[in-house]
């Protein structure tokens, strides 16, 4: 009898030890990362890697991977920052960590997407602008035709991979009338396209066009989304009249605008000078805007360059602008605080005054 009841205890210990197991060895790589900042020595980084197999698995891809900031985990997206040829990476949880890009020294990125920037060089007023794709992971260019240089788009955005062969890019701009360009794969010149308008449409530099079942919607600082096809510009344009409400204070006191599709739906995303956070859907049956007080477990990524939105591991109900605090670590406004916080600093402010805003950026993620 008392043997069988060491049995059945040692049976049961064995069963705790395989669900604490599992719980370790399936921790989200976030958390993971988190612990691995936390490791000076070699000797800890080595004791770390056999804490079990999936650790040690994940740990010694990182350690080997030509992309030194990929042990801090991949899933998570990085802003990437431009100082000349040297670009700084601010990872969510993490301090800055820099990587020198010779063949980006004297171009701009106007656009990120899966693991790719879009980049326009020509920075003298009468040159052409040359615009190409680069993977900052495997270094691989693609160029594109170049605009000519009295076409001076203000945003820009694609809609696939680039090794693909049905990607689409787009560039516009508009001031009393709109211009957008078309490129597709295999295209040898930009598609122009000229809209005159029979009222002003101001379209904000910070807001990207977004591609969305076929079309591209873009926003303007009033809360009108403009409207186009790719495959006919000209017969497809259209504005919804709709705008969003807003307090008369709000227009003057706007600091940037984004917009970013989540879930087949459109999210607008004011920040103002004096850091309210403002955020709206948009009813894709009536294009009525409505204003969003929860993000449930999402997280929202902003840039001048990039936007998107996705499923929080860890943090959740938070938006990441490209703001830094004492230089190095990234800014998150909190929809449960309505208040801006940073990881790894104990900080609650209701306005972003002494933080950097940096407007050469772009979110990333290395696919």
């Amino acid at each position: 009898m008392f043997k069988d009841r060491r049995n059945k205890c040692k049976s049961m210990a064995e069963v705790f030890d395989e669900e604490l197991y599992d719980l370790w060895a399936n921790l989200p790589s976030e958390i993971l990362s988190l612990i691995q900042t936390y490791i000076t020595r070699e000797r800890d980084y080595n004791i770390l890697r056999f804490i079990c197999k999936s650790w040690r698995c994940t740990i010694v891809l990182h350690r080997q991977s030509p992309f030194p900031i990929d042990r801090f985990g991949l899933r998570s997206p990085l802003l990437m920052s431009s100082q000349g040829s040297r670009y700084n990476f601010f990872h969510p949880l993490h301090h800055a960590y820099y990587m020198q890009f010779p063949e980006l020294s004297e171009e701009k990125i106007v656009y990120s997407k899966d693991g790719w920037l879009l980049v326009r060089t020509g920075i003298v007023h009468l040159e052409d602008k040359k615009i190409f794709f680069f993977n900052p992971l495997t270094k691989m260019r693609i160029d594109l035709p170049d605009i000519p240089y009295y076409h001076r788009f203000a945003k820009f955005s694609f809609s696939g991979l680039p090794t693909s062969n049905d990607y689409v890019v787009v560039g516009i701009k508009s001031f009393f009338n709109v211009e957008i360009g078309v490129i597709k794969f295999g295209m040898d010149n930009w598609q122009i396209d000229e809209i005159s308008l029979e009222e002003r449409y101001s379209y904000h530099v910070s807001s990207n066009p977004v591609f969305m079942d076929g079309c591209c919607y873009c926003l303007d600082v009033n809360g009108k989304v403009g409207i186009f096809d790719p495959n006919d510009v000209i017969n497809s344009w259209k504005i919804v009249e709709k705008t969003l409400w807003r307090p008369r204070w709000f227009r003057n006191s706007l600091f940037q605008s984004f917009m970013v599709e989540s879930d087949d739906e459109l999210l607008a995303i004011f920040l103002t000078n004096d850091g309210r956070v403002y955020v709206y859907k948009q009813d894709k049956l009536k294009f009525d805007w409505m204003k969003v007080e929860d993000l449930d477990e999402k997280v929202i990524y902003l840039s001048n360059a990039s936007a998107w939105v996705e499923k929080g591991i860890v943090s959740k109900n938070k938006i990441y602008f490209p703001l830094l605090y004492d230089d190095k670590a990234l800014v998150f406004y909190s929809l449960s605080t309505r208040r801006f916080h940073s990881n790894g600093y104990d900080f609650s402010r209701n306005n972003f005054y002494d933080m950097k805003y940096l407007p050469h950026s772009s979110w990333i993620k290395i696919m």
